[in-house]
């Protein structure tokens, strides 16, 4: 979070303070006096030298019109030191749960941020990490929203790490931030293998037990009562409007292999190329609405289908081995 380069051990001291300063939140985060901080940028600091220099002139050549510039030029310093700070003071930045995706793909962290008062605010940063930032503008007492959008590179579930948002508005001579940090999981799943499918897999050949599909078919079977998860596309709306609830319509169709996605069967590849591999099977399964189990050393999950299912499938293989489910997660460079 501190970009200067500094000594690992001074780094690590104020990483520290910041993180016990500024205690992470599930809810919005408010950014009051307390959480922020200013800093004067590098043309500040160029600024300030001038401003010395100047002085020194004009004590020299007891030039009152030195004096005069040099005293306005001070004055336009604090100015863009109060406004830059109040450029961030009362506002509000909440995380919404960020969406699970598969290794590879871009993680997003979608921000809403808020601000009661009358006053606009102009080109406020969000950044995470060394990535690029992100700017937006907020009208009067309005509420914007911003995506950042992360590389990954490692399946697992994280927490975000420290979150800056900050602002150089209106001169670029101070720097006002404040750091944030979110307790919300970050869920990456494994990279699906590419052309894999259940009828050219030794997966469809392992329980030799048959079971009747109730969902596809050919003729009409009856009606029963919806389970969580199911396609809603197989819902009898018609009974629906009859007030009879939410009836799924089954169909007499040929009978399907129940399929285990198992761990033991798979012979060859890596820790990584075999959960790439049942990642695949997960959503192969899941596209033909066939009904299936997961099994992997230590855990079983039952037999069954819908996108619940799908969900603690494909999270029971991304924190499969994984030793801390509170890592922070890290932009590994590519």
């Amino acid at each position: 979070m501190i970009s200067l380069s500094l000594p690992s051990p001074v780094r690590r001291y104020f990483d520290n303070w910041f993180e016990s300063h500024n205690p992470s939140s599930r809810d919005a985060i408010r950014l009051h006096n307390r959480r922020l901080y200013i800093l004067p940028t590098r043309f500040g600091y160029l600024f300030a030298i001038m401003l010395l220099l100047l002085f020194l002139a004009a004590i020299n050549y007891q030039n009152s019109m030195a004096f005069i510039l040099t005293f306005m030029l001070v004055s336009l310093g604090i100015i863009s030191l109060w406004h830059t700070h109040k450029n961030l003071l009362g506002i509000t930045v909440k995380l919404q749960i960020p969406r699970p995706v598969f290794c590879g793909e871009a993680c997003e962290l979608e921000f809403e941020v808020s601000h009661p008062n009358t006053s606009k605010r102009y080109a406020i940063g969000i950044q995470y990490g060394n990535q690029p930032p992100v700017y937006l503008k907020l009208d009067a007492a309005t509420c914007g929203s911003v995506k950042l959008k992360l590389p990954t590179r490692q399946r697992g579930l994280f927490r975000p790490g420290g979150i800056t948002v900050f602002t150089r508005y209106p001169t670029g001579l101070f720097h006002a931030w404040g750091w944030l940090r979110y307790d919300l999981p970050l869920l990456i799943y494994p990279k699906p293998m590419r052309d894999v499918r259940l009828q050219q897999s030794m997966i469809e050949q392992f329980d030799g037990q048959t079971s009747t599909s109730t969902i596809e078919g050919d003729d009409f079977a009856g009606l029963r009562e919806h389970r969580v998860g199911e396609s809603l596309r197989h819902i009898s709306w018609k009974a629906y409007a009859q007030g009879k609830g939410l009836l799924t319509k089954t169909f007499q169709g040929q009978a399907r292999p129940s399929l285990w996605i198992d761990w033991e069967l798979l012979t060859q590849g890596s820790l990584e190329e075999k959960l790439s591999f049942m990642t695949a099977l997960v959503l192969a399964a899941e596209g033909e609405e066939q009904k299936y189990g997961l099994r992997l050393p230590g855990t079983t999950i039952e037999q069954g289908y819908g996108s619940a299912h799908k969900h603690i499938c494909l999270q029971t293989l991304a924190v499969f081995q994984q030793q801390n489910y509170d890592a922070e997660f890290k932009i590994e460079a590519g």
